[in-house]
């Protein structure tokens, strides 16, 4: 009976990391960039009418987690209501995850790359 507890703990452990390891490799980094090299506004939401967190510099390679559709907006990559929602970390080295519109980031489709976001 004790061996069995201990076959279950270490299945239940080994399961756990396996989760936990797959959905950290599931992150993508891409990288976001204008036209004119101007920096990429992160706002709060899917939209331009979402208030503007940050500016991340053109050319960063930013993490990518899942899109929302919002706003329609044309830049580098095209004409998109297409939105993913990103991190970056702040001037004062504060972690920040927002939204950018996608015609800005490279994911080599013309669509939705990855997960919808809840």
């Amino acid at each position: 009976m004790k061996h069995l507890k201990i076959k279950a703990i270490l299945t239940i452990a080994i399961a756990s990391f396996l989760l936990f390891s797959t959905n950290a490799l599931a992150v993508q980094y891409y990288t976001i960039s204008t036209n004119s090299g101007a920096p990429i506004n992160m706002r709060s939401g899917p939209g331009t009418n979402y208030p503007v967190m940050l500016s991340i510099p053109s050319g960063s390679r930013v993490p990518y987690y899942c899109y929302k559709y919002g706003t329609t907006v044309t830049g580098k990559y095209g004409t998109s209501n297409i939105w993913d929602q990103i991190e970056w970390r702040d001037s004062r080295g504060v972690m920040n995850i927002g939204y950018v519109s996608d015609t800005y980031v490279y994911t080599g489709s013309d669509g939705p790359v990855g997960i919808k976001c809840d």
